[in-house]
């Protein structure tokens, strides 16, 4: 090779390339790099690659079977039936252990099948982001699967499942760097007991779109004396302009409760039926 000359792609370190390839996309990390040539597929398989694994963004376009991936894996691997579960367990086996931020998609085919995946193939978890609407069953297995990721750091229930003051109690046992905290739906006073009890360190918590009583609301925000971020946004059960949550709140650095107000007779039916409230009531 002369000098000066820069090396053909194909001819890159190992080293080089798996830092190209961390400006890839995921789907092209596993359906168009490996392909090129054997440097590419051996940079491809770098497990560094795929310790982040947003599988929720743009979820639709890129998981359905008659998507631009699914396309991809039966050009180029000879898939008849590409599947969401198999390309999570692709990206588990490719992460060989040391993924440490993963988001799931809504509406898992399998969703006891793949959170069992993701309880074995991904110890050292640092963010997990849960698909909303589980089962009645997989929510009731939620708890037995926390102690599994005993490094977690933030934790998204995109829907509060019903078994939330069980998993808090799993949580304050087996996660103890968790500070993050986000869920959405019904907080019951159980619920705010739970947040006080067993996550009282908790410095960024998240409870948007919720139905969420003033007393709780209150509650949480005295038991949970660590928090420098709090959102209750569009939430249902107190005003946003309550002088006795404004003054609680002031203490925290970040305090978001814009669009929170109470259900009262002064509601139209239009508003009753938004968005806001159909997500929690």
């Amino acid at each position: 090779m002369n000098r000066g000359v820069p090396p053909a792609w194909g001819e890159m370190e190992t080293d080089c390339l798996v830092h190209v390839f961390r400006r890839l996309a995921l789907e092209d990390v596993a359906a168009a790099a490996p392909l090129v040539c054997r440097g590419w597929r051996r940079a491809a398989a770098d497990p560094s690659l795929w310790r982040a694994l947003d599988l929720r963004h743009d979820h639709v376009a890129r998981f359905m079977p008659w998507g631009p991936l699914a396309a991809a894996f039966a050009r180029r691997y000879g898939v008849a039936r590409f599947a969401f579960a198999g390309f999570l367990t692709l990206c588990l086996a490719r992460a060989a252990g040391s993924a440490s931020d993963l988001a799931l998609p809504p509406l898992l085919s399998s969703p006891a099948a793949e959170l069992d995946r993701v309880a074995a193939g991904c110890p050292r978890l640092r963010r997990l982001a849960l698909p909303p609407l589980l089962s009645a069953a997989d929510e009731a297995r939620l708890p037995e699967l926390v102690p599994r990721w005993p490094l977690l750091q933030r934790l998204e229930l995109e829907s509060k499942p019903s078994s939330f003051p069980a998993v808090a109690a799993q949580l304050a046992l087996h996660c103890p760097d968790l500070s993050g905290l986000k869920t959405s739906g019904a907080i019951k006073p159980e619920d705010a007991a739970a947040m006080v009890a067993s996550l009282p360190r908790l410095r960024s918590l998240c409870l948007d779109s919720s139905y969420l009583p003033k007393q709780e609301l209150l509650a949480i925000l005295a038991g949970c004396s660590q928090l420098q971020e709090f959102s209750a946004r569009n939430c249902v059960g107190f005003n946003e302009k309550d002088e006795e949550v404004v003054r609680r709140g002031a203490r925290i650095e970040r305090f978001e409760i814009g669009g929170s107000r109470f259900v009262d007779e002064m509601m139209t039916d239009d508003e009753f039926c938004g968005s806001s409230y159909v997500d929690v009531m």
